[in-house]
This record gives structure tokens, C-alpha cells and sequence, in this order.
């Protein structure tokens, strides 16, 4: 899995998830940064209309259309419905980019829908999940998900020459079973999450606007012990990222991580520092 993420709480907020070709969110500066690796960009998935979230779309659909790159790849922009932010920019798009050398399509999508990644024996897709930001404003996270074959829980234990025997002898459906695997989380601005909707995931990229409770004047975005609580709750299996924190930490990022590590928790915990470009491989 490879990402790029950016984030300023206030000013901007992007991560490129390189494996399927997606950008969640499109704050301002993502086309600076990424280049002609915006060509690559297949579904931008929104998780609401705020302008630090959307401001990057001018350039990310300008930039295809101009760069010196494959200018006929359509792009797909997926956002909550119902948000009239990005609804009037939909709009202002309209109005203003009559010459688009590509497909652009705007896809509003409620929570529980589903958006095919890769057909094929393990379909990956999107599923978006509902979450809460700011009064008035839809807001949506999302699961990159795969399908996936185990054995049933009764098969687990035999020995490796009598499950090959199994399926030699045509019973592979019958010793087996599908199940959905969440490879990837993301919450964008969000008050604590919903463990259940991430139950299980290998990495959770979770917002943390704030360190202390007492620094959040009204109940909007997560502190970095809710988030850490909820990829407890959830059984994040691999890592949690910590994205959106507030400039005003800058300077106490070595002494939150050396009490996030005092945790002894069973998953890594990243911390996104704000303003920075972070590359994860």
C-alpha cells in the first residue's frame, strides 16, 4: 500500500491511495505536489464540501485537461449528496470548462452505497460510510474493501495434505468461505468515528484536530485519545494515521509520540505533522 498524505487543519487536506488510483479529498496544493501523477488519478471521493477539502479540484481538472499527459482518461468525482457546496461547484465547473478533452462525472452517493474498484477473483470496491462533521454539511467516510476465500472454521485445523486432497477432490466451494477484508479507512473531518464501520481494518487514517478536550470549544472533529480509542474498539490490524492536527501541536510532536508509545498498543500509530507531505509505503 502506497499513500501520500497531506494535511492543514483549516487549509487543506488530501491522500493520494496509490494502489487503486484514488484521491480522497482535493484541498488545495494536490496537483502542485503530484504532478503528472495527476493523470494516474481515476476517482477523486470526496468526504464533504468544506473548502479546504474541495479548493484543488480548479486545478486537478485543469490540469488534465492542459499538462502534457493523457488528456482522453476520464475522471469520476464522487461526493456526499445533498452537499450544496459542491453542488454549486458542479455548477461553476459547468459554466466555466465547456472545452474538457475528457469524461468528468459527478456521482453523489448516501451511505452503504458501493463503488466497483476491480472485478475479477478478488473485487475490490468503495463503500461509503456516514459520518459527522459540521451541522448542515453531509459528510461520508470510506472502505476500501476487498473480497477474499478462507476456510471454514471447522477445515482450519486439518492438516495441509488433507485440505489439498479437499480440493483436488472438487470441494473447494464447500471448504471455503468469502469475507469482506477493509484494507483501508478513511474518516476525513469527523467526530469520533463509528467502530463498527471500520471493524477490522488494516489501516485507519482517523482525523485528530486535537490533542486535549479542553482545546475543543464545541463538539466537531476528534482528539488524538478518541482516535486512538476507536482504532482500539475497531481492531485496526495494522496502523492508524493520524491526520488533521492542529497547528498549534507543532512543537509537542516528540512528546505526544512518546506517550502514544507508551500506550504499547497492537497497532503502529502514525501522526500526520501539519503542514507536511508524508509518503507511506
Amino acid at each position: 500500500m502506497r499513500l501520500i498524505v497531506y494535511s492543514k487543519a483549516l487549509y487543506s487536506t488530501w491522500v493520494y491511495y496509490s494502489p487503486d488510483r484514488i484521491l480522497f479529498d482535493c484541498g488545495e496544493g494536490v496537483s502542485s505536489y503530484l504532478e503528472n501523477r495527476v493523470f494516474a488519478i481515476k476517482h477523486v471521493f470526496l468526504s464533504h464540501g468544506h473548502a479546504d477539502h474541495i479548493s484543488g479540484l480548479m486545478g486537478l481538472i485543469n490540469v488534465r485537461n492542459n499538462a502534457m499527459g493523457d488528456q482522453e482518461k476520464e475522471l469520476r468525482v464522487y461526493y456526499p449528496a445533498g452537499s450544496f457546496f459542491v453542488s454549486e461547484l458542479i455548477t461553476y465547473f459547468a459554466r466555466t470548462n465547456r472545452n474538457l478533452q475528457y469524461e468528468l462525472e459527478w456521482i453523489p452517493l448516501q451511505p452503504g452505497d458501493r463503488v466497483t474498484l476491480l472485478a475479477g477473483r478478488h473485487p475490490r470496491y468503495i463503500e461509503a460510510f456516514a459520518t459527522v462533521h459540521a451541522r448542515g454539511e453531509p459528510s461520508l467516510g470510506y472502505n476500501v474493501c476487498e473480497v477474499r476465500r478462507r476456510l471454514r472454521p471447522e477445515y482450519r485445523d486439518l492438516p495441509q495434505e488433507e485440505i489439498v486432497a479437499l480440493v483436488r477432490a472438487g470441494k473447494k466451494e464447500e471448504i471455503s468461505e468469502t469475507y469482506v477484508q477493509y484494507l483501508f479507512s478513511y474518516g476525513g473531518d469527523s467526530v469520533p468515528l463509528n467502530p463498527n464501520l471500520v471493524r477490522g481494518t488494516e489501516v485507519l487514517l482517523h482525523e485528530a484536530t486535537f490533542v486535549e478536550e479542553l482545546d475543543r470549544k464545541e463538539y466537531k472533529h476528534s482528539t488524538v485519545w478518541e482516535a486512538i480509542e476507536v482504532a482500539k474498539r475497531a481492531g485496526v490490524q495494522k496502523e492508524l494515521i493520524l491526520f488533521h492536527l492542529s497547528s498549534r501541536y507543532r512543537w509537542e510532536m516528540a512528546e505526544l509520540e512518546k506517550k502514544i508509545a507508551g500506550l504499547n498498543l497492537p497497532f503502529r500509530v502514525r501522526i500526520i505533522p501539519p503542514g507536511e507531505v508524508v509518503e507511506i509505503e
